[in-house]
């Protein structure tokens, strides 16, 4: 995919099919400016255990999502 068709996603919930066959649910954030010639997103959920951390996946370039869907319905995606 491109920044420009994951920009609308960033603050919301969604589920992320990376280019490995993973998926990852989570409220997606952008950071830019690393130096880098490529976006990071980072995908934050819910922590796996009780009163635990929350789960963050970092994702290095825009070219790693090959989906990217609306997760507003599922609870355990939304920060």
């Amino acid at each position: 995919m491109t920044n420009a068709e994951i920009e609308s996603h960033v603050g919301k919930a969604v589920r992320l099919t990376l280019s490995d066959g993973s998926v990852v649910a989570g409220t997606l954030h952008s950071e830019g400016g690393h130096g880098h010639s490529h976006t990071h997103y980072t995908v934050v959920s819910d922590p796996i255990q009780a009163g635990g951390e929350k789960v963050r996946k970092l994702i290095h370039g825009a070219d790693l999502i090959t989906q990217i869907e609306d997760a507003s319905d599922d609870p355990a995606a939304v920060e």
